[in-house]
């Protein structure tokens, strides 16, 4: 065996293994920038399972983001996602705003809790930041994305709302949010904390146009904060199951 060769079969596996731990160290990154930046915009402990970056390009995932509730309420989550898919391009990662092409959240789970005649997503609002100030551990993430897509989500109401004695679940197939950051001609882009709390109205949106809770019985929808136009809603059916409290 030549020595050219013997050096070829050396080096090869050591590129390999060495694009391999840079590779696993991106996903680190980007799973620990998530979970700080989102947990400094919201003012809530997030936590995010596992981040990956596709090899092929264009394709980031997020698995099990968990949105923590504000203090004082029972559930240890108020947003909980499944497997959260991102269209973008690489090179967006690094601009200001980042543009996304397509946001999906899979299986999302909101709760929505009363304390102390507070609801939760209410408290949270208030607990935001006006602005992303100095004490943000790095530059404050903007994003602009052109469509955001919500799939098989579930809104829980817990017992204690007006009328409320049992734990009622609501259905909700799918929900569309288009130019978010981008509306009304700001090209600014729309901070994490604005995304949430787009996706948050939606759902609790969904519950008075469901029929599965009567409209005096729906706990107000927050406004929706940063750009983005009405939710398109399909599959407007919904089912109410209830469980003993």
């Amino acid at each position: 065996m030549s020595r050219l060769r013997r050096v070829v079969l050396i080096l090869v596996p050591v590129l390999i293994l060495a694009g391999v731990g840079v590779y696993l160290s991106l996903d680190r990154i980007l799973k620990s920038t998530v979970e700080k930046q989102s947990t400094h915009s919201l003012s809530l402990s997030t936590t995010l399972e596992s981040a990956r970056l596709s090899l092929l390009g264009g394709k980031v995932n997020l698995d099990h983001l968990r949105i923590a509730s504000p203090r004082g309420f029972s559930a240890p989550q108020m947003l909980e996602l499944g497997d959260t898919a991102l269209s973008v391009k690489y090179g967006q990662l690094r601009k200001d705003p980042i543009h996304v092409e397509s946001l999906t959240l899979n299986q999302p789970r909101l709760v929505i809790e009363q304390s102390n005649g507070a609801i939760n997503f209410r408290k949270a609002m208030d607990l935001m930041p006006a602005h992303e100030g100095s004490s943000q551990p790095s530059q404050p993430i903007k994003l602009i994305i052109d469509e955001l897509k919500v799939l098989d989500a579930q809104v829980v109401i817990h017992p204690g709302l007006p009328g409320v004695r049992e734990e009622i679940i609501v259905p909700v197939p799918s929900i569309s949010l288009r130019n978010i950051g981008s509306g009304g001609g700001s090209q600014n882009g729309a901070a994490i904390k604005d995304v949430a709390m787009q996706v948050i109205a939606a759902l609790a949106g969904s519950i008075a146009e469901s029929g599965a809770v009567p409209a005096e019985l729906s706990p107000p929808a927050p406004q929706r904060r940063g750009s983005g136009r009405e939710a398109r809603r399909r599959g407007p059916e919904a089912d109410r199951r209830s469980h003993p409290g």
